[in-house]
């Protein structure tokens, strides 16, 4: 087995795409260097896109305890996996969920949200592309009519 450096997988990298046929996170070590981040320092949270295709976006996002999102909307359904922590997620009409280290929640489009840390935290953010938004982005096979 050959173990020289250029041959020994790096699960993540500064330099990895994130739209390759394959991807591949080491999620604990990204909540580290995402806590190290300057952006962690100042406004309480920061953010990487691990993942990114026309119809599919995956952000893991670090925040600490008391920090908030505003509220805000998304065209995109999507799902949040808290893997660190707990966090409260709250839509505009007045639903509401603790979740707390391994809980996830599927949240429809256009629902407004804020989400809260309530002890320090990471999740996973999903993004998944309406379908008219993914007909826009994929070019139209010659000759099929699709």
């Amino acid at each position: 087995m050959n173990t020289s450096p250029s041959s020994v997988h790096h699960p993540w990298r500064d330099e990895h795409r994130v739209d390759a046929p394959f991807i591949s996170a080491d999620v604990p070590s990204e909540i580290g260097r995402l806590r190290v981040e300057h952006a962690y320092e100042t406004e309480g949270h920061a953010g990487r896109t691990l993942a990114k295709f026309p119809d599919l976006r995956v952000v893991l996002e670090a925040m600490k305890r008391g920090v908030s999102l505003p509220f805000h909307e998304t065209a995109e359904r999507m799902t949040l996996h808290v893997v660190l922590g707990q966090v409260r997620v709250s839509t505009g009409d007045g639903e509401q969920s603790d979740l707390a280290e391994g809980s996830f929640a599927a949240i429809e489009a256009a629902r407004v949200l804020h989400i809260e840390c309530l002890e320090e935290c990471a999740f996973v953010l999903t993004l998944a592309w309406p379908p008219a938004a993914r007909r826009a982005d994929v070019p139209l096979e010659k000759g099929t009519g699709i």
